[in-house]
């Protein structure tokens, strides 16, 4: 299982971030299920974005070909590093 890893200071903001993530998620694959997996990567993107959630391309893509051959993502919270 894919873990994605999201920062604490988006869990404070978002104390319900799993969900949101989760649902929008499964928005955006919906809404993109019959384009490619890189235009369904990009509304994923722009879907995470509108919730203040930012992922990159490249995850984004992994994310949508996960879900397309019926494996599971796991969103992680994790503390924002110490900038030293």
């Amino acid at each position: 299982m894919t873990e994605f890893r999201i920062t604490h200071e988006i869990h404070q903001t978002h104390p319900d971030i799993r969900e949101r993530l989760t649902a929008t998620t499964i928005e955006a694959i919906n809404e993109s299920s019959a384009r490619s997996a890189e235009d369904a990567a990009r509304v994923l993107r722009h879907k995470l974005g509108e919730i203040g959630v930012e992922m990159s391309d490249d995850a984004c893509l992994s994310a949508i070909e996960r879900i397309r051959s019926g494996k599971q993502l796991r969103f992680e919270i994790e503390p924002v590093p110490d900038e030293d």
